[in-house]
């Protein structure tokens, strides 16, 4: 097996030419590899992890059945002092797209124990990177219980990884893997979701108590999924009038509940979101249409209505006083003190330009999550939406600390937990202006020489907003291990 690691100032020859050559051919981009990143699984926001690259070569089924392919087991030891064993370099599987779904992919290769996976685009694709970033890696519907990562990248990107790893082995490329926010000094988070949701529903009661948390930090803006239809024939009471216009879905399948309901509900809690946000820095009201500005606002009315809404008003209620609508709604704003005739005057005059904008600021899908101007991937879990946006400031505020507690990826998660994510991203650094010992970025590769070896030059774009939404992924080898590392085995780090 050809592997070694560059420890402090300690540097191994790179007698290896397959090796060198991965690094090679990514010292252009300079150790970024683009990709898409999965919509299940959950990467360790702010963490940085290292792992090893395996591939196993299919034999006829196009890595989807367990059968299909071998890879070998993480390297596993016992740390002095303790009992349970750990994994000195987590599997990052390789696997190649085609023949059956993502999902099916990932959730084979999690069978096998991988910690990530890195999905290769089709033999013969020649979308380029900035292509395959604009492809959705959607959940078939049978992703909820995969808990690791997973990102697509390009053919061309990926068969230089397979290419090296097909033809020994036994070679081990060296990733880290990283999922940086763009980061400010408020965190904004644009969440879109349905007021008759369930699933939004109860991520926004787990988030409530989070969010109350860092208040004085985090600007946090509901979107509604409005949409349009063509057709007068598919109507069937969705939209909020035969114009077809404004359109919500039909939450309970042909039930009470119609899509013209959800769309007036909508609008209601934007109404209220609009006339009882509050500026945190002082407490002031503000007018319901001033423009937005980067000091963050609480609007607690609207989150005490909507986090008690389903409760109090079932989808499946059979009185309407009780039912998800106009009369329980009523008296849902009364019981948390909410001015109802203020409430209904602002639907009656703003309830055209309301949708309308709903309707134009739409996102990729109908349950999404913004942070800072960037794709939040994953599940809506409020512990990992948290982790993500603690992610997202400049200077770490106090409330993270509790809120956000570091993870280890080789222990099993807690039953209930949320799921465990990691992501190929780039990391930062210049090593030519680190002091001796600490750590560099460095390309892919395994064994290494200066001459070998290319530095990045800094964060990279991951910490830029990005307009599709794509996460930037990359895959680097790290310089300057500490001793502590070297001694232990252990490369979970959180820088």
């Amino acid at each position: 097996m050809r592997t070694a690691w560059i420890v402090s100032s300690l540097f191994l020859s790179c007698v290896q030419q397959v090796v060198c050559q991965v690094v090679e051919d990514f010292t252009k981009n300079h150790g970024r590899i683009f990709g898409s990143t999965s919509t299940f699984g959950a990467p360790f926001y702010g963490d940085r992890v290292l792992g090893r690259l395996v591939y196993g070569v299919p034999k006829k089924e196009h890595h989807c059945t367990e059968g299909d392919y071998d890879i070998p087991d993480a390297e596993e030891y016992t740390p002095a002092g303790k009992t349970r064993k750990e994994v000195r370099l987590i599997n990052i599987v390789l696997v190649e797209r085609g023949t059956c779904s993502f999902v099916t992919k990932v959730k084979v290769a999690q069978k096998k124990k991988a910690h990530a996976v890195i999905i290769v685009d089709n033999e013969g694709s020649q979308k380029t990177s900035k292509e395959i970033q604009h492809i959705i890696v959607a959940d078939d519907g049978y992703g909820a219980n995969i808990d690791i990562p997973s990102v697509l990248i390009s053919r061309k990107e990926g068969q230089k990884l397979i290419d090296p790893l097909r033809q020994d082995p036994g070679t081990q490329v060296i990733v880290e893997l990283n999922w940086d926010v763009p980061a400010d000094n408020v965190v904004v988070v644009d969440l879109w979701m349905s007021s008759a949701s369930l699933s939004s529903h109860k991520f926004l009661k787990d988030f409530e108590p989070k969010r109350n948390a860092l208040n004085e930090y985090l600007q946090f803006i509901p979107h509604y999924h409005i949409f349009s239809m063509s057709s007068s024939e598919d109507y069937k009471e969705l939209c909020s009038d035969p114009s077809l216009q404004y359109c919500a879905e039909d939450p309970d399948a042909g039930g009470r509940v119609t899509g013209q309901t959800v769309v007036t509900e909508d609008v209601r809690q934007l109404c209220i979101h609009d006339l009882y946000r509050i500026r945190k820095a002082d407490r002031v009201k503000i007018e319901p249409m001033e423009e937005f500005t980067k000091i963050p606002f609480i609007s607690s009315k609207w989150w005490t209505y909507t986090i008690n809404l389903l409760d109090e008003c079932p989808l499946d209620g059979t009185i309407d006083a009780y039912t998800f609508g106009e009369e329980c709604s009523t008296r849902v704003m009364k019981k948390y003190g909410i001015d109802v005739e203020r409430v209904e005057t602002c639907m009656a005059q703003t309830k055209e330009e309301k949708l309308k904008e709903q309707l134009t600021n739409t996102a990729w899908s109908p349950r999404a999550l913004r942070i800072n101007g960037w794709r939040y991937s994953g599940t809506l879990d409020a512990d990992l939406v948290t982790r993500a946006i603690c992610a997202g400031f400049v200077e770490t505020p106090e409330p993270c600390h509790r809120l956000v507690e570091p993870r280890d990826p080789f222990l099993p998660l807690p039953p209930g937990g949320p799921p465990r994510r990691v992501l190929l991203t780039d990391g930062g650094g210049n090593c030519g202006n680190r002091p001796a010992g600490d750590l560099c970025d460095v390309l892919l590769q395994a064994l290494l020489d200066p001459a070998c070896s290319h530095s990045s030059s800094g964060r990279g774009d991951a910490g830029s907003p990005v307009g599709n939404g794509s996460v930037q992924t990359a895959g680097v080898l790290r310089r300057g291990l500490s001793e502590r590392r070297r001694e232990t085995g252990s490369y979970n780090q959180k820088t």
